[in-house]
Order: structure tokens, then sequence, then C-alpha cells
């Protein structure tokens, strides 16, 4: 009997206490979620409705529920210029990733000390802006570069020229741009790495190289997959490097949007393609989602 009376007083005790905890939390939850709702899901409302205004001259629109925007999305322009942005996004993923991977995992299997100066000098390069950067790559690239000068004296230039504006230049900066980002971001799964298993496969007859694919890489499907995603979301619709290193041909849904608000004065339309953008985006994530899930349940 008694210790029933003592099990209910205990329990009475620690009601008051989960019920002031939880209300703690949800006090600190509410901060990031009033965030969130007035600087992120407002203004998706305020361009979905704008996606379906009626749009007028000069540039000006009014309320309205049209579809006309989405169905002006079919136009081949669009769908090129859509594709060429998938493209590029994912072909630089590609090799920005097999580029971080290896020296995230490099940099993963050094000395504390080393590991320290080198992500000191990878965080230092973030503190760069994309305006500086395109912009020094414009003047490396450009017909009186160093670069250029370079390959010129090594005789593999038989003349100096610009090597820009072309998508190889685009490609090459965007690379650079993000790599920083991709390295920190897989460095952490690529230190929890057990360091047991290249061993174990050491052990069977397997060269470094085959185990860091056969071994180490099936490891890391989920935060590789994870990390191409982030660079596809951030390159997609890139503006400032294709608007300066690339072509017309070669410039973004980035740089198609804001000729669609401002030079051609079409907001409705611009908030129609931006929708879609965002609903491409939240495809993709979904399938990183599903992707890492699966493997998951794989591995279970």
């Amino acid at each position: 009997m008694s210790e029933v009376v003592a099990d209910l007083a205990v329990n009475a005790s620690t009601k008051p206490r989960r019920a002031r905890e939880g209300f703690a939390q949800g006090l600190i939850l509410s901060g990031p979620a009033i965030f969130l709702a007035a600087f992120c899901v407002t203004p998706l409302m305020l361009l979905l409705q704008l996606s379906f205004a009626h749009h007028t001259d000069g540039g000006l629109w009014t309320a309205g529920f049209e579809f006309s925007q989405y169905r002006q999305l079919a136009d081949p322009t669009f769908l090129r210029v859509a594709a060429f942005s998938l493209g590029l996004a994912a072909t630089t993923a590609i090799l920005t990733v097999s580029v971080a991977f290896p020296a995230a995992y490099f940099i993963s299997r050094m000395r504390r000390r080393a590991q320290v100066a080198w992500l000191v000098f990878i965080l230092g390069a973030l503190s760069l802006s994309e305006v500086l950067i395109v912009f020094a790559f414009q003047v490396l690239l450009s017909s009186s570069g160093a670069l250029v000068k370079g390959l010129v004296d090594l005789r593999l230039m038989a003349s100096p020229h610009s090597l820009y504006p072309n998508i190889g230049a685009v490609m090459v900066c965007l690379v650079y741009l993000v790599l920083p980002y991709v390295i920190l971001f897989l460095y952490p799964a690529v230190s929890r790495l057990d360091e047991e298993m290249p061993q174990a496969a050491a052990t069977m007859g397997a060269s470094p190289l085959r185990s860091f694919f056969l071994v180490t890489t099936p490891l890391m499907r989920g935060p590789l997959v994870s990390a191409a995603a982030l660079v596809v979301i951030f390159t997609v619709s890139a503006y400032l490097t294709p608007l300066v290193l690339g072509r017309p041909e070669t410039w973004t849904i980035g740089v198609h949007l804001s000729n669609t608000a401002m030079d051609a004065g079409d907001m409705p339309l611009a908030a129609a393609q931006a929708v879609v953008l965002v609903g491409a985006i939240v495809a993709l994530l979904g399938l990183v989602r599903w992707i890492g899930g699966g493997g998951k349940a794989a591995a279970a």
C-alpha cells in the first residue's frame, strides 16, 4: 500500500515538471516557427498569389485568378532554359562531389592539427563574396590574365585570347563557389566512418583505391546524395556567374526570371516560373529523402 502511495506522489510531482518543460520547449521553438512563417511561408504565399494575377501593360498587374501564366510555361524557350539549368546544376553537382568527397576523406584522416588548419582555410574561402569571386575569375580568364599568359608561355596556346564567355568558365566558377560548402557538409559524416572497414578490406586483398570505391563510398551514399542535392539547389538558379562568364545561350533560369520580370515587365509570369522552380526543388528534396530512407531500410 505504501509503495502505491509513493508512486502516486512521484507521478503527481513529475507531471507539473513535464508540463513546464513542454511549455519551455514550445516557447523556444516558437521563435524559429514565427521567423519561418514571416520570412519563408508568407513570401511563398505572396509569390503564389502573384502568379495567378492579371498582367497589364507597363509592368503592372491586378488581382485575379488566371492560369495564362502557367500555360505560357510550355514555351520552348523556357523549357530549353529550364532543361539547360537542370543539366548544368546536375553536372556541377557531380563534379563538385567528385572533388569534395576525396578531399573531405583525406582531411579527416590527417592529424588533428592539420585537420583544423585545413578547415580554417576552407572557412576562410567562404568569407569571399560571390561578386568578388566571379569578377576575379573574369580577370583571371581574360586575354591579359595570368592564366592565359602562362598558357602562352608554355606554348599551350598559340596567341592570347579570352577563355570566357563559355560554359566551361561558368561551370568551373560554380564548382569553386560551392566546393567549400560541400567539403564542410561531408566532413562530419566522413569523420564518423569506421576505420576498421578499409583495413578489413585490405586484409582481404583490396587495394586502397578499390577499398575507397567499393567499401567507403557505399557507406556514404546518403550524405553524397544529400550533398549533390545541395549543389543542385545552389546552382540551378545561379544568376551572377552565368551572366558574367556565360553567353545568352548559357544563361540559367535565374537570369531568365530576371529578364522576364525586369526587362519584359511581366511579374505574374516571372512569379509562375519561380513557383515551378520552387516546386521542382521541393520534389528534389522529397526524392533525396526517399533515397535516404531506402538506404536506411536496406541497412536495417
